[in-house]
């Protein structure tokens, strides 16, 4: 083999590139390229187990550096490689939250679910939490990480966000891993709840709700941050309903903010018992709303996660076809990259 087409196969996969992008660099500068086949083959048989091995060592060192913690807090979150139902792989990520170090990651073709891209992320996330219970192959080869590996990462809350199926195996009552606090992403809530305000808002007679929009989803962030207990929070979110009617004070509370001058309101006040309060009171008081705060209020977030899952872009960008071995060895280079970045 000679080393020109070695190093140009190896090099292109390790720096995330396209082999047909380069092949067109090469050729618009008038320069040989490596041949199209003997670059696969190059990849297949000296790149994808070298990482495959480089990535169990970094997991074994940052496991071993959480096994013996008592409470581990871990974010997780799936991404698709392309858009809608023609998705091909999900990659579930598993990330530290102080470390913000990646602790695991899972690919999953979609044959591997009967063809059956919806319930990927469910696969997915079903080998993430399993995988912590037991021994991976590299361990039995490499003694020096075998204790690392075969002990329990003690994770006691997952942050996901608000993915049904994944909700129902983290079910307190019934889930598959219902000893593990499941906690929602804050941001994904806050979310949720402007799109309920604007779809209230839009109806007729309740366009005020447009105006409060914004400040009631500032409450929502403000009453999650404080509050220790389910029934806190419900206090201080009852809250805004009495302060859009110009109520600061009523039997079981009042405002936190300073008196307000008059003239200061700089928008409507929405008018007790209208169509807009009642709307209003609707979704401030929907029980399954209600029923998801004890989700919220310690203050989760999985933004490291889509910073992560924008890093994959540079090694397995979308639009493009890959092998499942090329494609699962794409994203574990963006781990390593990532891991390694954090730790500098």
């Amino acid at each position: 083999m000679q080393v020109g087409d070695f190093m140009l196969a190896t090099n292109t996969l390790l720096s995330g590139n396209n082999y047909r992008k380069i092949a067109l660099l090469f050729q618009f500068m008038k320069m040989p390229m490596v041949a199209e086949g003997t670059f696969f083959r190059i990849e297949d048989a000296y790149c994808i187990a070298p990482v495959q091995e480089c990535w169990e060592k970094n997991r074994a060192v940052i496991v071993d550096r959480f096994c013996h913690e008592e409470h581990v807090v871990v974010l997780g979150d799936g991404r698709m490689d392309s858009p809608g139902h023609y998705a091909q792989y999900c990659t579930y990520t598993t990330l530290e939250q102080e470390s913000r170090d990646i602790v695991h990651i899972v690919t999953v073709d979609k044959r591997e679910t009967n063809r059956n891209s919806v319930i990927m992320e469910k696969e997915c996330y079903i080998r993430t939490m399993d995988a912590s219970l037991s021994k991976s192959k590299f361990a039995e080869s490499c003694p020096g990480y075998m204790d690392a590996l075969i002990q329990e990462i003690p994770v006691r809350e997952v942050v996901t966000d608000a993915h049904p199926q994944i909700s129902a195996l983290l079910n307190p009552e019934r889930g598959r891993y219902k000893n593990i606090h499941h906690s929602l992403d804050i941001w994904h809530a806050a979310k949720n709840l402007g799109k309920k305000l604007r779809r209230a808002g839009t109806i007729k007679n309740q366009n005020s709700i447009l105006a409060w929009m914004k400040d009631i989803v500032n409450h929502f962030w403000y009453c999650c941050k404080p509050a220790l207990t389910e029934e806190q929070f419900k206090m201080m979110w009852h809250g805004v309903l009495h302060h859009v009617c110009n109520q600061h004070s009523w039997a079981t509370g009042c405002c936190e903010h300073e008196p307000l001058d008059e003239g200061s309101q700089n928008k409507p006040w929405i008018h007790q018992g209208s169509a807009a309060h009642q709307a209003l009171t609707a979704i401030v008081l929907d029980k399954r709303w209600l029923s998801q705060v004890k989700k919220f209020i310690n203050f989760r977030t999985t933004s490291d996660l889509e910073s992560f899952q924008n890093h994959i872009l540079m090694y397995a960008a979308k639009r493009f076809a890959y092998s499942p071995p090329l494609y699962r060895t794409r994203v574990l280079l963006a781990a390593l990259d990532y891991n390694n970045r954090i730790i500098q």
